[in-house]
């Protein structure tokens, strides 16, 4: 037992660390420049944020979140736990102030009775602190006496959530859900519909309709701020790819021998592999594959594998993924299928730190000279390929042929046109590249030329709908006068006219051959058994609705979940409307943002 809670334990140390970093921002005063110069990163009415004290948070995060995920973190994690940190300093600067103005404190009693009765979720996951894989509270309240598990600090997480449950409470306790409010949601779905219908769709015109440049023009000025488009920025650079040299890869076959050499003298395979082995599932089978049948493996690992005798060991095999040696262990027929029992391990070939330097010394070289002499002598003295990303807009978040980088983004909005950069880590570190803003677009209007595909297809979408809707009208009179749907389409000549009886659907529910179109489905729960609807005008076309049959109102299951239905939509209300207050209580705050200054942003 004390083993266990010494784990659950570790478990909740991510949580304390949420409370740490809190706590930091939550305790700030005035006086927060620790360094010298002017390093404010950013300030929230009046309380500054310095760049040593968001690198310290962001640190803390970073490990925070490593612990929990167990692993490393991708540039685009990285960024958005950039992001989070920010955000948490300005949430928690404007929540503290209002909960000053409003004197909400928390006493003493308030958090003993909310760790007695409100255990972190955390625990609750436990399974120390369950009981049939249920979360025994006997357990959890017997735990509370463990010295291994960290309350002091715990405590100081809910001394820091209870204010802000408080303040939220507070902005939401006006929020109410009415009985017809549940008993709709309820309705909406649990109550189920059967129609059959007539369909004449939009698509079906598309071939069929002619575009002008005159409409063209028309539908663009009609239309035109559909396509503004803000300032845009074009970056050339030149990439200095980090590619493995042949010592690189002697390396690792220096490496091999090695490991050859050990297992000639008698060492354990398997905890070689658990050494030397670079595949990420090594820790948990220590290179054991278990039984594989040839088509589950690479072609030259299986070719391998299924040539070599039990007891052999062969390699270095190569394959896309690195070299392997591998440990052939058994050959059998499982329902008839050849398999093979083998352990492997797995060296990858990657560019030393050697390779790395000389990489970095050649974009450094490349980005200095370009700054001094100028990008294009640079450029051709050393006859280098320079690529181009297109113009990209600073709000896509997104750079053509890299993706998503924060600093390299910050660059290009940041300096004028010519400017050169210093030297940027690219795609996992496999390249260096250095940067020159190419060009600027202002912000305006996309020109007709740029988005003419779009503009026709709008067009041509327009139109066809029209004819859709003309179509509809001719059999209008038929459906009227109450002739069959199946009837009306297997008279319709043009093939046009589709005919179909839905499933039973709820209101919320996409209908299989429909899709999801409102109003397609608040006609069928408005019509009564056997009532025809009027011609219904949708975007993607006009339908014809009979109500076949729609199922009773279920007043016990009703019962049984109006509880748990009210709580939900209480629950999003209360969420929708503490965001919004928040949100208008943020646009009203005087806040200076510096990341971009910092290439954080």
């Amino acid at each position: 037992m004390m083993t266990k809670m010494r784990q659950m334990s570790k478990m909740i140390f991510w949580v304390v660390g949420l409370a740490f970093i809190a706590l930091i921002v939550f305790e700030w005063g005035a006086d927060v420049n620790r360094g010298g110069g002017d390093t404010t990163l950013g300030e929230v009415n009046g309380q500054k944020l310095s760049l040593q004290e968001f690198n310290d948070l962001y640190r803390a995060a970073l490990e925070n979140e490593r612990a929990r995920t167990k692993g490393e973190l991708s540039e685009l994690r990285s960024q958005q736990i950039r992001d989070q940190v920010w955000e948490q300093f300005v949430q928690r600067v404007l929540l503290r102030e209002e909960m000053e103005k409003l004197h909400i404190a928390v006493s003493d009693s308030e958090i003993v009775y909310q760790i007695m009765n409100h255990p972190l979720d955390e625990f609750k996951k436990d399974p120390a602190l369950q009981t049939n894989g249920i979360f025994d509270m006997k357990k959890y309240q017997a735990a509370l006496s463990n010295p291994n598990i960290p309350w002091a600090q715990i405590e100081d997480f809910y001394r820091q959530q209870i204010p802000f449950q408080k303040l939220q409470n507070l902005i939401t306790s006006s929020v109410r859900v009415s009985p017809a409010e549940i008993k709709d949601e309820f309705i909406r779905k649990n109550v189920k519909a059967k129609v059959e219908y007539l369909a004449v769709l939009s698509n079906r015109f598309r071939t069929q309709t002619d575009v002008t440049d005159g409409e063209l023009e028309e539908w663009y000025e009609k239309h035109k701020d559909e396509y503004k488009r803000d300032e845009s920025r074009d970056l050339a650079y030149v990439l200095f790819e980090i590619k493995p040299t042949a010592r690189d890869t002697q390396i690792v076959f220096n490496e091999i021998d090695k490991i050859k050499e050990r297992l000639a003298l008698g060492e354990d395979f398997n905890l070689l592999a658990l050494q030397y082995s670079e595949d990420p599932s090594v820790s948990e089978n220590r290179g054991d594959l278990g039984y594989f049948e040839r088509k589950a493996m690479v072609p030259a690992f299986s070719d391998a594998a299924f040539s070599a005798k039990p007891g052999e060991v062969i390699g270095p095999v190569k394959t896309n993924y690195g070299y392997h040696i591998i440990k052939v262990e058994d050959k059998k027929k499982i329902d008839g299928v050849e398999k093979v029992k083998a352990s492997h391990i797995l060296l990858k070939i990657v560019a030393g730190p050697s390779t790395l330097a000389e990489q970095e010394d050649k974009a450094q070289a490349f980005s200095r000279d370009a700054k001094e002499n100028g990008w294009d002598e640079t450029v051709a003295a050393d006859n280098y390929e320079v690529k181009t990303t297109g113009y990209f807009e600073e709000k896509s978040g997104f750079i053509p042929g890299i993706g998503r980088n924060a600093a390299i983004m910050a660059f290009a909005f940041m300096n004028e046109k010519g400017e050169v950069s210093g030297i940027y880590s690219l795609n996992n570190n496999k390249a260096y590249a250095v940067f020159k803003v190419n060009d600027i677009l202002p912000a305006g209007y996309k020109p007709l030329a740029d988005v003419r595909a779009l503009v026709e297809n709008e067009v041509r979408f327009d139109k066809a709908r029209s004819l859709a809707r003309a179509y509809a009208s001719r059999i209008e009179p038929d459906v009227k006068a109450g002739k069959a749907f199946k009837t009306i389409a297997e008279a319709d000549t043009g093939k046009i006219v589709k005919y179909d009886v839905t499933r039973m659907f709820a209101l919320s529910e996409s209908v299989p051959g429909v899709g999801k179109i409102p109003e397609f489905n608040g006609t069928a729960f408005r019509l009564k058994p056997g009532e025809v609807s009027e011609m219904i005008d949708t975007e993607s076309g006009m339908f014809f609705e009979k109500l076949i049959e729609k199922s009773a109102f279920d007043s016990t299951a009703f019962n049984d979940q109006k509880e748990l239905i009210r709580l939900r939509i209480l629950n999003a209300r209360r969420q929708a409307v503490f965001s919004k207050w928040y949100q208008q209580l943020k646009d009203n705050a005087d806040i200076v943002d510096n990341r971009k200054k910092f290439n954080i942003f």
